[in-house]
């Protein structure tokens, strides 16, 4: 559909035509044309206009810590003119609800878990779809001696199923026991604690808010008999249930009444409306709610009226809602908001926004819903049920889709891999289990099968894992999902670059390349000996950093002399690699045997010398890595340069002498057929250029002769390398070289913009693998004493 038939079906899209005219102001400067952002679930983009109307502020104002002002200061007056302000935005005001501003959203519900009164007579209920910062109350419950319960929704959330008398009703699907047992004859009051997101941060689903919360808001002045939330402690006149709503997605294209639904507490970061600013969240009280919260767990700067620094008895704690605020509020950071609202409130409006994010999300799932291959195998599977039977019911979804997809053949492509190739297209999306691991559970697989599976328990979890990991069972069962979500500023462009990018890259066959191509099959030549030369030669003395060019060099009994000799560390002596920092390609270790030193040269600084045979004086410890490969761990000196170099803390480690392994990731030795990179660079568009250098090998390998027919990729079915020297070296095949998008990083200038990787994905992947392969890993066959390799040196290779 093209653009003006989409704008003319879909009338709500747009802000009356505004869009593009805001878009071009508030987002052009900045964001590259070609850049696609569709993770507004993770952070929103902080517009124009509020950083120059904030930072206008700044500059022509003169604002003092308001804990140095008297009442009528121009600073405390802004403050509750923008907390006024903000409370509005939920249709209340500072009689009913006050404000502490916290880091985040998680920051709030830390600090909301302290301060709640929890007993061994307490209960704390969430939705099982609840963000891990809602989950993670759960602890302070415990610590005092409480209980916890976890509420699922009906089940028709999750399919299609329509017998309502079995499967409309929410159910308690986890339940832990109190460390003391309940007293129901007891008149001290106890309290309980309900938390539910207003939309989830997995699927974007909305719950029925009527149904979830108004049986706790109406047990507060009149309780029943039947009570439809299955909690364990049923409201009483002894025990109180109290409400927190988590609106840190919701609010982005949504808002929230506290006058509809007037909760005890709810939580949220700005950043996730508007982007900026990042460290400012807050969590919102009721006032009547105040007077049962714990304020003597501490005390701070501006909480307290008097304290006695002898006598812990005299602590005059400030009134209402100042006795829990500890410390200068970050009061530049606050009036920021009042500006971050405004063009959302005042030009766009709630009411629009959600318009316009829904009718753009409906219009991609519809257009991914179309996207088959060409043997009919749908691409996508969504993890949503959206469908009349839940809005009937009350429930909707955000501008939120979370899905896998699929190869031609029914097997789950990993998410992460389609995370690394939409990046090399400049789209930017989320995978994973986004902090959800109720509801990724849920939809992704039942909880036995994810809680007991060692497999499946790492992959769980909110960030990325290494390539290849989210997907087991041969390709059956996912460990992770992907998610699109949207914001105010969305466009159609962006829906169509994210469906053009589906039907270009993926539909044409991501993962199911097959390991040769047929023309190598049937090839004669393999029953012959392959006859080739040496052309260049590589040692990584420091793993991940950039490879030293060497015409000859000695054998150890297991690889080059020096060969990942050494990687650099990280403050937690994690290993910094190239994926993680491509900057790393930019410092150049060479070796000078003859005076046994390791040199480390950085552009724009001066060289770093390491004596390696004396270089126990600056080893500060000894560790042995994940991998089981013991270091000794440097310090002094080498820690300042490279610290300087990379602009954040790290340190040298080396491979203990008795190691037997080296830093490697697999093979010794890393072989690449010059062929094959002829026939991967012939097929890269854009006139991209590469050479071998990209793949990081050890050995490059071509032939004798041009007018011999060793087809590109024939290396993967070498066996064994005879290199034809006075030591007639032996090198047998470990496997194939799989890769990652380090490939992507030109060893030149340290940057990542290839789009190799995505080519390797279409031309080198194996069916039933989850990386590409490039390459053969060798390992010698037997020591050898005194052995050289050289540059030059004739190779035959045995299939």
């Amino acid at each position: 559909m093209n653009k003006l038939t989409f704008i003319n079906t879909h009338p709500e899209y747009g802000y009356n035509g505004l869009i593009d005219q805001v878009y071009e102001k508030e987002f052009s400067s900045r964001l590259p044309v070609d850049r696609i952002y569709l993770d507004h679930a993770g952070t929103t983009l902080y517009t124009q206009s509020q950083l120059d109307t904030h930072f206008d502020q700044l500059r022509t104002s003169t604002l003092n810590n308001p804990h140095s002002e008297q009442d009528d200061s121009k600073t405390l007056l802004l403050i509750q003119e923008c907390m006024e302000f903000i409370l509005s935005i939920f249709e209340t005001s500072s009689r009913d609800y006050s404000i502490i501003f916290t880091l985040n959203t998680t920051h709030a519900c830390q600090l909301l878990s302290t301060l709640f009164p929890f007993s061994s007579q307490s209960e704390y209920a969430y939705m099982i779809d609840s963000h891990n910062s809602l989950i993670g109350i759960r602890q302070q419950a415990k610590l005092h001696g409480g209980s916890f319960s976890v509420i699922d929704y009906p089940s028709f959330i999750y399919n299609q199923q329509k017998d309502l008398d079995h499967h409309s009703s929410f159910h308690c699907v986890g339940h832990s026991s109190s460390s003391l047992p309940l007293n129901s004859e007891s008149t001290i009051p106890s309290y309980c604690l309900f938390a539910c997101p207003a939309e989830n941060n997995f699927n974007g689903l909305r719950p029925a808010l009527n149904q979830l919360l108004e049986p706790f808001l109406i047990a507060r002045e009149n309780l029943s008999e039947s009570f439809p939330i299955p909690v364990k402690r049923q409201p009483s006149k002894s025990c109180h249930w109290l409400t927190l709503v988590d609106c840190a997605k919701y609010l982005s294209t949504k808002s929230f009444s506290l006058s509809t639904y007037p909760v005890d507490f709810l939580v949220l970061s700005f950043y996730k409306i508007f982007g900026y600013p990042t460290g400012l969240g807050a969590l919102i009280i009721r006032n009547d709610t105040l007077k049962i919260l714990n304020k003597e767990h501490y005390f701070g700067g501006g909480s307290v009226e008097y304290v006695s620094p002898y006598d812990d008895s005299r602590v005059d704690y400030k009134s209402n809602i100042n006795a829990f605020i500890h410390g200068t509020i970050p009061f530049t950071s606050i009036l920021s908001v009042y500006h971050g609202f405004q063009l959302i409130t005042s030009k766009l409006t709630y009411k629009s926004i959600s318009l316009h994010t829904q009718c753009l999300i409906d219009y991609c799932r519809n257009e991914m819903c179309q996207l088959n291959y060409s043997n009919g195998q749908i691409l996508c599977l969504f993890y949503d049920q959206r469908n009349d039977l839940l809005r009937e019911h009350g429930y909707s979804y955000g501008p939120i889709l979370n899905f896998n997809l699929y190869n031609k053949h029914g097997q789950f492509l990993s998410c992460r891999l389609i995370q690394r190739i939409a990046a090399d297209h400049n789209i930017i999306l989320r995978v994973g289990t986004f902090c959800a691991p109720g509801a990724s559970q849920a939809y992704l697989g039942s909880r036995k099968s994810f809680e007991t599976n060692h497999e499946c328990r790492r992959g769980l979890f909110c960030g990325t894992n290494h390539d290849g990991e989210d997907v087991i069972d041969s390709g059956q069962q996912p460990l992770g999902s992907i998610r699109l979500s949207l914001g105010w500023m969305s466009r159609y462009e962006d829906i169509q670059t994210w469906i053009n990018f589906l039907r270009q890259i993926i539909l044409q066959g991501i993962g199911i390349a097959p390991l040769l191509p047929s023309s190598i099959e049937n090839n004669n030549v393999f029953n012959e000996n392959i006859n080739l030369m040496l052309t260049h030669m590589y040692i990584y003395p420091i793993k991940s950093c950039a490879p030293l060019s060497v015409t000859e060099w000695p054998l150890t009994s297991i690889a080059f002399l020096y060969d990942r000799e050494w990687m650099i560390i990280d403050q937690n002596n994690n290993p910094l690699t190239l994926k993680r920092l491509p900057s790393l390609s930019q410092i150049k270790p060479f070796i000078d045997l003859k005076q046994n030193q390791l040199i480390l040269n950085a552009n724009n600084h001066s060289s770093f010398i390491i004596n390696i045979n004396n270089d126990f004086e600056i080893i500060k410890s000894s560790v042995k890595l994940n991998d089981g490969i013991a270091c000794h761990i440097y310090s002094g000196e080498i820690e300042q340069w490279l610290t300087r170099v990379l602009g954040i803390y790290a340190t040298l480690a080396r491979r203990t002498v008795d190691s037997q392994m080296t830093l490697a990731n697999e093979g010794a030795f890393l072989l690449v057929y010059q062929e094959s990179v002829r026939q991967i660079q012939s097929e890269l568009t854009n006139n991209e250029k590469i050479t071998h250098e990209r793949f990081r090998p050890n050995l490059v390998v071509d032939k004798q002769n041009f007018d011999q027919v060793y087809s590109a990729y024939s290396e993967d079915l070498w066996k064994r390398l005879i290199i034809s020297n006075e030591n007639q070296i032996e090198l047998k095949t470990s496997g194939l070289c799989q890769r990652c998008s380090v490939v992507n990083v030109d060893p030149l200038t340290g940057k990542n913009q290839s789009h190799l990787f995505t080519r390797l994905q279409t031309q080198r992947r194996e069916m039933n693998s989850l990386r590409a392969n490039f390459g053969i890993l060798l390992n010698l066959s037997k020591i050898y004493k005194l052995a050289f390799i050289r540059v030059g040196d004739r190779i035959q290779a045995f299939k």
